[in-house]
């Protein structure tokens, strides 16, 4: 059910990743675009989760993988950023952003998702 929402999301992440947002409304805050980094990480690692759930047998591990999988991918899109675009620029600090983003993530899914899951099962 929630496997094309997590789709929809990477390829919409992806694609503002690799567009020209400068017309896009600003929020006027210090280090804006890093804000937009964790959180949009931190949405799209959350999604890949609950959405994977269902399929992954060892819960940690697999936790795991898909947050390394969500990594590589923020990765990969910001060396997309240099090769690929002349707007947009290889960003060390947008790794560390993306990397907090998911780091966060997990650590809510491994507080919160049993007790969520438990929930949904118990009803």
């Amino acid at each position: 059910m929630l496997l094309p929402i997590a789709i929809f999301c990477t390829l919409m992440i992806g694609y503002l990743s690799l567009a020209d947002i400068s017309s896009l409304p600003k929020l006027k805050v210090e280090y804006e675009d890093k804000f937009y980094h964790l959180a949009a990480y931190f949405l799209l690692n959350t999604i890949w989760l609950i959405a994977l759930k269902p399929f992954t047998s060892r819960g940690f591990k697999s936790n795991i993988l898909i947050s390394l999988g969500i990594l590589t991918f923020g990765i990969v899109i910001e060396i997309f950023q240099e090769l690929l675009t002349d707007i947009r620029v290889f960003d060390y600090y947008d790794i560390l952003s993306n990397s907090i983003g998911i780091i966060l993530s997990y650590l809510c899914f491994q507080f919160f998702g049993k007790r969520i899951f438990e929930n949904i099962n118990s009803k």
